[in-house]
Formats: structure tokens, sequence, C-alpha cells
């Protein structure tokens, strides 16, 4: 990528590595395993998982990859810094899991704080409903994923409003200075695009310069959601 060669992200003592072979991917295991025994550095093999990103003609088999002496099972998915990568590169299942928690924390809202007042509810609505993790990676999704979880947002804000279900949402938001699923998600995007293009970091500089972001469906996906194109 930009003549980087990138096979390993580190995030605290979160680490995953890569390689477009399974032996070039047991080789990078190997060296982990050096560098375990050098250094005295603890792998957790039991919290580790080998994911294969499936092709859609081709049936794969799964070698035995090896860690510090243990095998690593395999995972269709994996939680990777909050973030659900499947192995059909499929965000349904994380679009699932958001889906889920913003009906759990709109319920725990309009339960503890039914009786609060109008503008104590909007500032939790903001705080904990608004915010939805991930959906700035989101590129290949279903449909019916993305409708659930636009009416989740929607259908929380009903509830904590004590509003009818056919009531109009986009009335309430508009009535209460609130955005629309739309504009979050608008604006969480373009929050990360401005981070991703100033950023002086060596390898999101590499990205942003290299054909296969300007070719990805996440590129094409921001570049329709802020700019209509």
């Amino acid at each position: 990528m930009s003549n980087i060669i990138v096979n390993h992200l580190l995030f605290a003592d979160d680490a995953v590595i890569f390689a477009p072979s399974a032996k070039g991917l047991q080789q990078l295991l190997d060296i982990c395993s050096e560098l375990a025994a050098t250094h005295n550095v603890v792998f957790n093999v039991k919290k580790s998982q080998c994911l294969i990103v499936a092709s859609k003609n081709n049936v794969i088999t799964r070698p035995n990859f090896q860690l510090c002496g243990a095998g690593l099972p395999y995972a269709d998915s994996y939680k990777y810094l909050g973030h659900i990568i499947s192995s059909d590169l499929s965000d349904n299942v994380d679009i699932m899991r958001q889906t889920r928690c913003l009906y759990a924390r709109a319920n725990t809202i309009i339960r503890k704080f039914n009786c609060a007042l109008l503008n104590t509810k909007l500032i939790l609505f903001r705080a904990f409903c608004m915010p939805i993790y991930g959906c700035q990676l989101w590129c290949s999704m279903s449909q019916y994923a993305y409708n659930k979880l636009h009416v989740a947002y929607n259908d929380g804000f009903r509830q904590l409003l004590n509003e009818r279900r056919w009531c109009s949402a986009s009335k309430l938001f508009v009535f209460n200075d609130v955005p629309v699923y739309a504009a979050v998600t608008r604006k969480l995007i373009y929050s990360l695009w401005c981070t991703v293009f100033n950023s002086g970091n060596v390898l999101l500089r590499g990205l942003v310069n290299s054909d296969l972001y300007v070719q990805s469906p996440l590129f094409r996906r921001w570049r329709i959601i802020l700019y209509k194109l």
C-alpha cells in the first residue's frame, strides 16, 4: 500500500496479523512465537482466532495454524476493537448488534427517566442513542439490516416522548431539534473523513494516497453520503 507493507496492526494489548496466503500467515505467527520466547511475551492462544475471508467461487480448506506450539481456532466473525468483522466482509452482523444495543439503551432511558422533564430526555437521547459506534465503517450490508437500525432509532425516540408508533418520527425530530438518523450517520462519517485526511500517521497517509482507497466500497459509500455522487 503506497510501497508500505502492512501485515500487522497493534492497539494496546490487541494485535491482528494478516497475509494473502496460509504460508505467509504461518511465517508471521512463527515470528510472534520467536518474540514470545526471547522477550518473555505471552500470547493468549485461547482468545486468539483465525478468520479466512471466504471466496464465493472457491472451496477453502482450513490449514492448522500454530502459535507458540498451540493450534488456533477458527471463527466466522470476530470482534476487534468493538467492530465485528465477518468472513464474507458483510457488516450485517455488526449492524444487528448495534440495533440490539440501541434498543437496550433506549429502553433503559425510558424505564428510568419516564417522568423526567423533556429537556432531560433529549439530553439523554443525544448522549446515549445518537453515538452509533462503527457506522462510519459500514460499506457492505443488506437493506433489511440497515433499515432495522433506522427503525430502532426512530422507535426509541417515539417511545421516549410517549408518542404512538404511527406518529411521524421526522416531525418529532424537527420540533425537538434532534438530528434524524441520516444526519447522525453523515456527521459521524464526515468526522472520520476529516480525521483520516488530516492525520500525519504513516499508514493513514499511505492509505489515502493509494488506489486501494479510491477503489474501495467504503470510499464510494462516503462519497455518496457526503456528496451524493
